[in-house]
C-alpha cells in the first residue's frame, strides 16, 4: 500500500489477518466441490492451487484504520485499493456462517451512505483478527470524525423572533402600498 498517511490522517489500527481464513475458503471451496461429482474427482488437483491462492491472496490484503478513513487494498491478479472515509460508513456489521463459527471467524461488512450496487456491502472482510475489538474502534473514530464536521446547532427561536415580527411588519406595509390607488 502506498503511503498515504499525513499529519492529520494517522494510523490508529491495522489488523493482522488470521490464518484460519485460508483454511475457512479452503474447507468451504471444498465442501461446495464435493456437492458434485467432477468437483470429487477436482478436490485432490484443486486443493493446492486454492491453497497456494488463498496463501497469495491475504498476503496482499491490507486493511488501515486512520483518524479519517478505513482503507482496504487486496487482490492478487486485479488489485482492489478503496479509500473509504469514516463520515461515509453506515454501518459496520458483522456476520459468521456455520462454518465462520466452528473456525472461530468472524466477516466484517462495511456499509455507506450513497454506496453503488443492489444493497450489497462496498467492503466484506474475513478473517481480521479481532473483528470486534476492531468494529468498535472504528465506530468510534466514525463517531468522532462525524461530531466534529457536524454544522453548528440552529440559534434559538426567541433570538430570531424580533427579526421575524420585523420582517412580517415590512411585508404588511408592502401589501398596503400595493393595495393603494395610485394618484396621477
Amino acid at each position: 500500500m502506498e503511503n498515504r498517511m499525513d499529519e492529520s490522517n494517522k494510523i490508529l489500527s491495522n489488523p493482522a489477518i488470521s490464518p484460519r481464513a485460508i483454511r475457512y475458503h479452503l474447507l468451504t471451496m471444498s465442501l461446495a466441490l464435493l456437492c458434485t461429482v467432477a468437483g470429487i474427482v477436482l478436490i485432490p488437483l484443486m486443493l493446492p492451487i486454492m491453497r497456494w491462492y488463498y496463501s497469495r491472496y491475504f498476503k496482499t490484503l491490507n486493511v488501515v484504520l486512520t483518524t479519517r478513513e478505513l482503507q482496504v487494498d487486496r487482490g492478487l491478479w486485479n488489485r482492489e485499493e478503496k479509500s473509504i472515509p469514516l463520515e461515509k460508513i453506515t454501518d459496520l456489521a458483522t456476520f459468521q456462517g456455520p462454518v465462520m463459527r466452528y473456525m472461530n471467524l468472524k466477516g466484517l461488512r462495511v456499509e455507506t451512505a450513497g454506496q453503488s450496487g443492489s444493497g450489497g456491502a462496498l467492503v466484506r472482510l474475513i478473517g481480521l483478527e479481532d473483528t470486534e475489538a476492531f468494529r468498535a474502534l472504528a465506530l468510534r473514530q466514525r463517531d468522532r470524525v462525524t461530531e466534529a464536521s457536524a454544522p453548528a446547532p440552529a440559534p434559538e427561536a426567541d433570538a430570531a423572533t424580533p427579526l421575524l415580527t420585523e420582517i412580517r411588519d415590512t411585508l404588511i406595509r408592502i401589501e398596503r402600498r400595493l393595495g393603494e390607488p395610485t394618484k396621477d
